[in-house]
């Protein structure tokens, strides 16, 4: 009855230690996406940001839309309208073209696209 005990408790520390292990690297601080960092980024990485920020707006309309309370003139719709007039590639260009003003650089990735594709329509 004792080693079966000692056993328990011993997959029961490996388990802890293995979750504890597993999350470290998710409490990394997460920085937040400006100018400075949209200029140090591949190509690459530049349409992969806008994919992902466009599908998350994308799904989260869509169940707006499901509850009924989507509205057009909102900011998420707004973005969406945005994204549906341009290619990924347009939207990095403008993106590029907003940060090469170095005093643009702080401005978070997003409120560069509200400015640079979504308010100058």
């Amino acid at each position: 009855m004792i080693r079966w005990r000692e056993r328990k408790l011993g997959a029961i520390a490996a388990a802890c230690l293995a979750v504890t292990a597993i999350s470290a690297p998710a409490m990394a601080e997460v920085r937040q996406v400006d100018g400075d960092l949209w200029m140090q980024s591949t190509a690459e990485q530049k349409q992969a940001y806008l994919v992902g920020v466009v599908n998350v707006l994308a799904v989260n309309q869509a169940l707006r839309q499901k509850r009924g309370t989507a509205d057009a003139s909102d900011p998420l719709s707004r973005y969406l309208a945005a994204a549906d007039q341009q290619s990924i590639a347009q939207m990095q260009a403008s993106l590029d073209s907003y940060y090469a003003n170095a005093a643009n650089r702080s401005v978070p990735v997003l409120g560069a696209l509200w400015r640079a594709s979504v308010a100058a329509r």
